[in-house]
């Protein structure tokens, strides 16, 4: 099997296609998770289809690659044939969740849960912070919004910069684009968030909608509409790039440069399914910075998920062993570049990738583009992210729920 040839494709709400699958194993054994060996990539791409072909089939095997997964989607832009595995495996998914539910270790991670590992980092925000996110819940009418998404509410600080001048701040946790949902194979609480924010848009009036977040991003322009959302008349904008724009231009002046500086990129696994080298933005804005970008032996559309996303299969459900692993991965990878920065562009990378810090080998600290380019225009970003990954652990271990109860989540109001 030679090297793997990534052919970019956006989400398609379409079952795993049986009859187009030639069972080569590629989806598998290219798995920036789980590289398995040929052989055994093509046995286990044939048992996974036996999932849903089968009632009561299992494989202790099929249920290990199962567990592993991180729904990264990098499975679906490698097969040669576009038969969808990543599909595969949710609808795998949803169908177990539709027989069994969930571990309730799961519920403390299921975004409209009140509490939930957010909840408890914004309770714990100091003043200043809480007044943003507060203000930002505001429903007046606006024609042109930045939305902050899940992640930047947790770190609003990174807003406090003449970066966001000029920008009308709205969302809300309520309002979460279901990224979450969606990687977990949750069908129903997609379409239940796709009514959600297609009511809170419309609500507001808003014709332009700014994200800094690619999971927003990819969700409100390509997964949400599958989902039954109207978003006719709304143009969602990348944020990055319209940083990138204002950094070329000169608009904002570069007081500081890196020059010499090596960088390595964590890429958020939405990014390889947004657009067609949509991970070029980052890398061409740190360049412009100074920075000489490397990359690390898993990136772009290999990039393995910071963590969050070894959390998602629902044998794993959010199990604090497996998203320390996840964690420890993605910072084995990074380190492996020999950079002097390790950057993100998802502020939800970064929480994960702080956290992970604490349970991992030492590295170099991660820092979000955002704050390399405060850095750049003269000004001295607050860095909290160690203080929110510390909430979010301990939030999770005083908080998450054990033993063999399991639950299903509720209808989303």
């Amino acid at each position: 099997m030679g090297p793997a040839a990534y052919t970019f494709r956006r989400y398609e709400r379409k079952p795993f296609c049986a009859d187009a699958c030639t069972q080569c194993g590629r989806c598998l054994a290219e798995c920036p998770v789980m590289r398995l060996p040929e052989e055994r990539a093509q046995r286990e791409i044939v048992s996974l289809a036996r999932y849903l072909e089968e009632e009561g089939y299992s494989s202790p095997s099929t249920d290990a690659v199962l567990k592993r997964c991180t729904s990264c989607f990098a499975c679906n832009l490698v097969c040669p044939n576009d038969c969808r595995p990543a599909n595969l495996i949710l609808d795998v998914w949803y169908r177990q969740y539709q027989r069994e539910g969930l571990p309730v270790r799961a519920r403390y991670f299921m975004p409209h849960s009140v509490p939930n590992f957010r909840t408890y980092v914004l309770d714990r925000l100091p003043p200043r912070e809480k007044a943003a996110v507060e203000a930002w819940k505001s429903l007046e009418p606006a024609e042109a919004i930045f939305y902050p998404g899940c992640n930047i509410i947790t770190t609003p600080y990174l807003t406090f910069s003449k970066l966001f001048d000029g920008m009308d701040i709205r969302g809300a946790l309520e309002y979460c684009c279901g990224e979450m949902y969606f990687r977990m194979g949750l069908y129903d609480h997609v379409e239940q968030v796709a009514a959600k924010t297609t009511a809170y848009f419309r609500r507001l009036g808003v014709r332009e909608v700014y994200l800094l977040c690619t999971a927003g991003l990819n969700l409100f322009r390509n997964v949400l509409p599958q989902f039954g959302a109207d978003f006719a008349g709304i143009r969602f904008v990348s944020f990055l790039k319209l940083l990138y724009e204002r950094l070329a231009s000169g608009d904002l002046p570069v007081v500081k440069r890196f020059d010499g500086k090596r960088i390595a990129l964590q890429d958020p696994c939405h990014a390889k399914l947004l657009e067609a080298d949509y991970d070029q933005w980052p890398r061409a804005l740190v360049e412009l910075l100074g920075f000489e970008v490397v990359e690390p032996p898993c990136s772009r559309q290999s990039q393995l998920c910071c963590g969050i996303g070894s959390g998602f299969s629902h044998q794993a459900a959010y199990a604090k062993a497996d998203l320390i692993r996840g964690q420890r991965q993605c910072l084995k990878n990074a380190q492996a570049a020999g950079a002097d920065y390790i950057a993100a562009y998802c502020s939800g990378c970064i929480e994960m990738m702080s956290a992970g810090k604490y349970v991992s080998w030492p590295s170099k600290p991660a820092y979000h583009v955002i704050e390399l380019v405060q850095e750049a225009i003269g000004e001295t970003p607050p860095r909290r992210h160690r203080r929110i990954a510390f909430d979010f652990m301990r939030g999770t271990l005083l908080n998450q729920e054990g033993g063999r109860e399991r639950f299903f989540v509720p209808p989303i109001e």
